[in-house]
């Protein structure tokens, strides 16, 4: 039980860290400001795992929406979002609570929050925050 409230200690601290180190450089998240948060809803074209602001394989999912803009939507890293099963495919309804953001030069749309088929997942604490 020690080691348990140990680990989760742990994970609660490192929780709310958002910069990291990757190769020995400091890098900073992408800012995400609650305030400007929006829902985008649509269809799901492609899903990649592209290397993300902190190093890790991210979750990317380019969404159609029903005015046929395409959003490019920077979900989560894989395996946060494997640890909660929930996974995104081609075809898949979405709807997604988050920012727009610029990063590396490129609009991105940043995820707090992910609906597919009635099941929710949250990627962001309510300040928007990574919770991975």
């Amino acid at each position: 039980m020690r080691s348990f409230l140990w680990i989760g200690a742990a994970l609660i601290g490192l929780a709310g860290v958002t910069p990291t180190v990757a190769q020995g450089t400091a890098v900073k998240a992408p800012p995400y400001d609650v305030k400007s948060e929006v829902t985008v809803r649509g269809k799901v074209e492609s899903v990649a795992a592209i290397p993300d602001w902190m190093g890790r394989n991210g979750v990317n999912v380019m969404l159609q929406t029903p005015e046929s803009v395409i959003v490019h939507v920077d979900a989560a890293p894989a395996d946060f979002l494997k640890m909660l099963d929930f996974a995104v495919a081609a075809g898949d309804d979405l709807e997604v609570v988050g920012v727009w953001a610029q990063w590396d030069g490129n609009r991105v749309f940043l995820a707090r929050t992910m609906t597919r088929q009635k099941v929710a997942v949250s990627v962001r604490d309510p300040a928007g925050r990574p919770i991975w």
